[in-house]
């Protein structure tokens, strides 16, 4: 049957949060981001929510299809940040992935900037799309996640470009601003870097 409550707490870093009922028990349910029914939508404390109580593996109550009421609080939808806090939108972004792939593909074949340098921004790129999905997959299995400051030391080595395709796939870092504001910082750097030396 389901319940009405409203989300109290909400961890983004590592996806989860708990639901206070608004009726019946006083005690906090347990909710994971895979059973928030709004794609692309991050929970936002304050805002009532529909749901289906459960029980989890430990045998917990938890809560489970979880939907945002119809009348939840427009206050605190204003308070709280969209979910894609990108300075870029997708398109954009996509177009920035080609530009730069296209302009150091150029850049290597006029020999303006060496084969090692096209060959180090790849791996890295590699390296540091795998490490999303690690993270993704750890997020909604509630695992260990990848410190940040591991995933922004290999976007600054050059795997930035492996870290917006990241992004764009699957959906992993665009809603935090922090992270995002950190993420463009490095982009910067990197082109400029790179602009240096194919001109160098």
């Amino acid at each position: 049957m389901e319940a009405v409550g409203k989300v109290v707490e909400w961890n983004d870093a590592r996806g989860f949060g708990f639901i206070l009922p608004i009726a019946g028990t006083q005690h906090r349910l347990f909710f994971h981001i895979r059973d928030y029914a709004r794609p692309g939508r991050r929970p936002e404390i304050g805002e009532l929510v529909k749901y289906t109580p459960s029980r989890g593996k430990d045998g917990k109550e938890c809560a489970v299809a979880i939907r945002r009421a119809r009348h939840g609080t427009r206050k605190s939808t204003r308070q709280h940040h969209p979910s894609n806090t990108s300075v870029l939108s997708g398109p954009l972004q996509f177009a920035l992935l080609a530009m730069y792939t296209g302009a150091l593909a150029w850049s290597v074949h006029s020999g303006h900037v060496p084969l090692w340098f096209a060959y180090a921004i790849s791996t890295a790129s590699v390296v540091t799309f795998l490490l999303y999905l690690v993270d993704k997959q750890a997020s909604r299995a509630r695992r260990r996640r990848v410190p940040e400051a591991n995933l922004h030391l290999l976007e600054l080595i050059g795997g930035w470009p492996g870290a917006l395709l990241g992004q764009l796939l699957l959906r992993h870092k665009s809603s935090k601003r922090d992270y995002q504001w950190v993420f463009w910082c490095i982009v910067a750097t990197n082109v400029v870097a790179t602009l240096v030396l194919a001109t160098a």
